[in-house]
């Protein structure tokens, strides 16, 4: 911990600090420390060598995790997708690492647009720890995608048990209900997400979309009703 103390409190850039290192090899525990503060302060470059580098010198799967998130949150998720694949072959017993992979997977793949992989990685990170808040909405906007509203709906109430100012939260059940066929609810579900955020723009959109839907339905019966 001390050695992580004063890095942070160090004059030096994280940059500067990594190029200063003379021999790697006997420094692991620097490149260690230095690898963590990359991920922590988001220089998703510079964790992409501190984490090769280390890869050259040992085969850990804490050091390829750190190496696909790198990859993962510079766009580069066929790399990212690789890196989390071959850590999996290599944990031949469960372990806590497990739902760390699963849920990145699970995101990289509904990036990707493939929401069959994703619910399948989803669901097994659900196993592992199903309380995480960012799991639980994930697993309801796959369910939204895939127009499973009842199961949506389900995931998006969990979610809002400890997110209740969540208006995304509330906007994925106003669709899903009105999917459902309960506009009435769909309504007040979507001015309960206005409510929490007036400028919420899929909101507004959803707003006068359903509006013009009311009102060609109103003037269709009219017509009707006239002929």
């Amino acid at each position: 911990m001390q050695l992580q103390k004063d890095l942070k409190n160090s004059q030096m850039s994280l940059e500067e600090l990594f190029e200063s290192i003379e021999s790697p090899a006997s420094e692991e525990r620097l490149l260690e420390w230095l690898g963590l503060l990359t991920l922590e302060n988001k220089e998703w470059s510079l964790a992409e060598n501190v984490f090769s580098l280390l890869l050259e010198q040992r085969d850990k799967v804490v050091d390829l995790l750190g190496l696909a998130k790198s990859l993962r949150m510079q766009g580069r998720l066929k790399e990212a997708e690789e890196c989390y694949l071959e850590s999996l072959d290599k944990i031949k017993t469960p372990c806590s690492l497990l739902f760390i992979i699963y849920k990145a997977l699970g995101e990289i793949y509904l990036l990707k647009g493939d929401l069959s992989q994703s619910e399948e990685f989803y669901n097994k990170a659900g196993t592992i720890q199903p309380r995480c808040k960012s799991l639980i909405f994930s697993r309801a906007m796959i369910s939204l995608k895939e127009k499973n509203y009842r199961q949506a709906e389900t995931f998006f109430i969990k979610y809002l048990q400890t997110q209740f100012s969540s208006e995304k939260a509330w906007l994925g059940i106003a669709i899903s209900r009105k999917a459902l066929g309960d506009i009435e609810l769909a309504w007040a579900c979507l001015k309960k997400g206005l409510d929490l955020n007036p400028q919420n723009a899929q909101a507004l959109k959803l707003e006068k979309k359903w509006k013009e839907e009311e009102s060609l339905s109103f003037n269709s019966q009219a017509l009707s009703f006239s002929a």
